[in-house]
């Protein structure tokens, strides 16, 4: 019910809630309510805007219908509708009984109102969000009120309302109230607003930061902890904590000396490429050798992806891999050294490793046979389409995309034909990967694309327009 609308079904719903209300129909007057409670605020004006816009002003029913007399006899929910209306005043009459209603639907249409161009309609709703002071009512209001801050009308209650909300129930409790919110614009404001006035304590941030998933949160705690709390709690926070972020943040604020060199050694073959270079800027702080730790590792008995990451950090602090080693982790039956062995093979691989790549790019996962890809067109004359045969005219519909990427990444007229066989694919999802054909501009083909380009464009456009146009860029006969 909340997902977004496009503005027509907007205005169908709305039509539908208007004859809902006058029905009484309780199935569909309950679904309309769902609607507006669980639309995000930015939706929530979204659809009022929609309810006034010119093209669906008779959404709502007319003027008369609601002044005469299913105003007063709908209820909050008929009211929340008619605070939307089209006519001035129509709306200012449902503001007037929106301020007599407890409802939390009532909460959120009031502060839509703030919004209004009529003065006397944005007066009464300002009048009545100011008087609606509990925490339960905050959270329906609050989220209204932060994404209209920056606009011309109702910008300034905001400061008013929270003003008005500390007075009755403290700082403490109200912002504390706030970083509980569904919104996140909101969440991430209060956070920053009780760090940066101390309403979060150290020892509540550190508590907090392992449970927190907002990218933004997650900064905030971790600068705060980073910047407030002794080097012991830095290094428990946050150099085993889940955010990338975090670890380079602990890293960077405790010097060598305060690192255990345990958590260093553990960071170096770290997931995140900025912790890995912080922590071997720590390693070597601590007079120890990075390149003979990473050594250690890729050579060890540890988990894959970890032996993996190690190859990579001994690259990155400026070893080298032999080549005979890239190729072992290539034919690995471990993906993550698969990985890695193919990430050290780009630049060096020679024109006998095309057999195994494309063994690798018919049998490994959709990444490894991705890299595996970009490996051999960085050699393109080391292959042709002979050794695509097998995968273009594989079942697998898996293995004939791979086959049609890798060929269109040759460019030139190779894209051009990997678009039109891919196009006669008896699989839609796949012929649809050919529907934007580029067509080179400044090459001539070769005599052998002239003679695929040939036999395709009568089996893909026997019609004369789409054909002739690849034609005449690719200089064949008219007829082709």
């Amino acid at each position: 019910m909340c997902g977004v609308l496009a503005t027509a079904e907007i205005a169908d719903r709305l039509s539908d809630g208007a004859a809902a209300v006058l029905s009484r129909a309780p199935g569909p007057l309950a679904e309309i309510e769902d609607w507006l409670l669980l639309a995000s605020a930015r939706e929530l004006l979204r659809i009022d805007r929609t309810a006034r816009f010119w093209r669906h002003r008779d959404a709502l029913g007319s003027a008369g219908l609601w002044e005469g007399g299913a105003l007063g006899t709908s209820g909050h929910l008929g009211a929340s509708l008619a605070s939307m209306h089209g006519d001035g005043r129509v709306r200012e009459a449902a503001v007037g009984i929106l301020s007599r209603t407890d409802a939390p639907l009532a909460d959120r249409m009031l502060s839509v109102r703030l919004t209004d161009h009529v003065w006397p309609v944005r007066e009464a709703a300002t009048r009545a969000v100011l008087r609606r002071t509990s925490l339960t009512q905050a959270d329906q209001i609050v989220p209204v009120l932060h994404l209209i801050e920056g606009r011309t009308r109702g910008a300034e209650v905001l400061p008013l309302y929270l003003h008005a909300i500390a007075g009755v129930h403290g700082e403490a409790a109200l912002w504390s109230r706030l970083r509980g919110s569904t919104t996140p614009a909101v969440r991430r404001t209060a956070f920053r607003h009780s760090l940066t006035n101390e309403l979060l304590s150290v020892s509540d941030a550190v508590a907090t930061l392992p449970l927190e998933h907002d990218r933004i949160v997650q900064s905030l705690l971790a600068h705060a902890i980073a910047d407030r709390a002794a080097p012991d709690v830095v290094a428990s926070a946050l150099l085993s904590d889940r955010s990338a972020e975090s670890r380079v943040l602990g890293l960077v604020r405790l010097t060598a000396d305060l690192l255990d060199p345990a958590d260093v050694e553990r960071l170096l073959v770290d997931p995140g490429v900025l912790v890995r270079l912080w922590a071997r800027q720590r390693y070597q702080e601590q007079g120890r050798d990075t390149l003979s730790a990473y050594q250690d590792v890729a050579r060890g008995s540890g988990p894959a992806a970890v032996r993996a990451r190690a190859y990579r950090g001994l690259v990155e602090a400026g070893g080298t891999v032999d080549r005979e080693v890239a190729l072992d982790l290539v034919v690995s039956t471990e993906p993550p050294l698969k990985k890695a062995g193919l990430h050290l093979l780009a630049g060096s691989a020679f024109p006998a490793d095309a057999p195994l790549l494309f063994e690798v790019l018919r049998t490994g996962t959709n990444r490894v046979a991705r890299l595996a890809s970009e490996v051999l067109l960085e050699m393109p004359a080391a292959w042709s389409d002979a050794d695509l045969l097998p995968l273009a005219s594989s079942p697998g519909p898996d293995l004939r995309r791979r086959a049609w990427w890798l060929k269109r990444n040759r460019s030139g007229w190779d894209q051009t034909i990997a678009d039109l066989e891919i196009l006669l694919d008896h699989d839609p999802v796949l012929a649809a990967l050919g529907r934007n054909i580029t067509i080179p501009e400044f090459a001539q083909p070769t005599e052998l694309q002239r003679d695929q380009l040939m036999a395709l464009l009568p089996r893909v456009w026997p019609e004369t327009w789409r054909k002739s146009r690849v034609a005449f860029a690719a200089g064949l006969r008219s007829d082709a």
